[in-house]
């Protein structure tokens, strides 16, 4: 495990921007088109502006939606909309939401994690176009303004029990939206920091959300080590993350659906499946969703041939000797469905795949015709993904969704 620290956090001011439920955002990658317009209107300092802003006409390289944020990052904290804590802390962060009618509680920190890429356990590829965004972004606003999503294993839940102490303290952050409700406790009592720290140290650190986050602040470490009068005790030496104990609190994790368009090559894509296994007709999608129970079984949907319930043949299924991720559902999908078929080998280099974590949203967007075919996965498991950080293994992109997301915008890590 990397070395963690507490550290003074920026925060919204409550008195100037009002209902918080304004202000915050889901994670920049999870947001549409439709709800970056939506929470550009929330207020006009919704933190869609820094993680996610727009792009005008007339932008250059020294004006843009990156040199703006960095803006309405120094004006707010010259205006008060955010102020600076004035002790160090490690943000304890509880959140409550419901699944299968039962209230789950997940309760996690959120700490200044020292970068060391040796020092993490990760197990997605990334892509360079959301890299470059993020350091384009991270380069005017020296401050991290969303965390990365990080797991450990503590298996005397030693961690848990101080986490679990703060809250008896009050709040400062309490908010719902969506459904869930989020609230932090700044946690600065020296005793229960040292605690925490002390118990960490033994813990390695799976990032379950937020590899593109976190590769870019080891990039853009290097690039501050080569400036003058570099410090190696300056503030982008650590990036925010938050960590929670995945022995000890619940983890929902969604398959993320693909979108697809058909290659001039592929006529019938009902057709084509067929031939690598069985296609059961579906009547609707929920009916196709409750069928996929076993591995390498997906959902179909196309305009002119409606739902199916696909069985991979047998003999294309993985072999005994391959690897964790290479028997993972969504690894075989690829392998035997999306490349031979649709032509897709490099996503990052492909207009033609797109995800979502909404079935319904798949379904609705290959009716308006925007896609030509959805395929819908089983979600990869806590431990299928455990497994593969240990092992140095990457998954596919967009194996995994985590579900409930972390909010942006309750806790900033500024390099000051």
């Amino acid at each position: 495990m990397p070395e963690i620290k507490a550290f003074r956090g920026w925060r919204y001011n409550s008195q100037k921007v009002g209902d918080l439920s304004t202000v915050v955002a889901p994670p920049y990658d999870v947001i549409s088109k439709k709800e970056q317009e939506a929470l550009h209107s929330k207020s006009p300092h919704n933190v869609v502006r820094l993680i996610l802003g727009k792009e005008e006409a007339g932008d250059t390289g020294q004006s843009n939606k990156y040199t703006r944020a960095g803006q309405f990052l120094s004006d707010w904290k010259s205006a008060g909309v955010l102020t600076r804590d004035p002790d160090p802390a490690i943000y304890v962060y509880l959140q409550n939401y419901s699944e299968n009618g039962k209230t789950m509680t997940r309760i996690g920190m959120l700490a200044a994690m020292k970068i060391d890429e040796k020092a993490v356990l990760k197990h997605e590829n990334t892509l360079a176009a959301p890299k470059k965004d993020r350091l384009s972004l991270l380069r005017e606003v020296e401050t991290n303004l969303s965390p990365i999503f990080g797991l450990f294993e503590d298996k005397k839940a030693a961690v848990q029990k101080v986490l679990k102490s703060t809250l008896k303290l009050k709040p400062v952050v309490d908010v719902t939206v969506d459904g869930v409700r989020h609230r932090v406790y700044a946690e600065s009592r020296p005793a229960a920091v040292s605690r925490i720290t002390r118990e960490m140290k033994s813990k390695p650190m799976f990032i379950a959300d937020g590899h593109h986050r976190f590769e870019v602040a080891c990039q853009f470490k290097k690039w501050k080590e080569n400036q003058p009068g570099a410090s190696p005790d300056a503030g982008w030496n650590y990036v925010m993350t938050y960590f929670s104990d995945c022995l000890h609190n619940p983890f929902t994790i969604y398959p993320t659906h693909r979108l697809l368009k058909k290659p001039a090559s592929l006529k019938d894509p009902v057709k084509a499946l067929g031939a690598r296994g069985i296609l059961k007709k579906a009547d609707h999608l929920d009916q196709t969703l409750k069928k996929l129970i076993k591995p390498y079984q997906f959902g179909l949907y196309t305009r002119e041939g409606g739902f199916h319930v696909f069985t991979l043949d047998r003999k294309l299924a993985p072999i005994a000797k391959a690897n964790a991720v290479e028997k993972l559902d969504v690894a075989v999908l690829h392998k035997q469905l999306v490349e031979p078929f649709f032509k897709i080998k490099s996503i990052e280099k492909s207009e033609a795949i797109d995800f979502t974590r909404s079935a319904t949203d798949a379904v609705a967007r290959v009716k308006k015709g925007e896609f030509d075919a959805a395929l819908f996965l089983r979600p990869t498991s806590l431990d299928q993904m455990i497994v593969a950080s240990k092992k140095g293994l990457k998954m596919p992109q967009k194996s995994t969704y985590f579900y409930p997301k972390l909010l942006s915008g309750l806790v900033f890590h500024g390099f000051e």
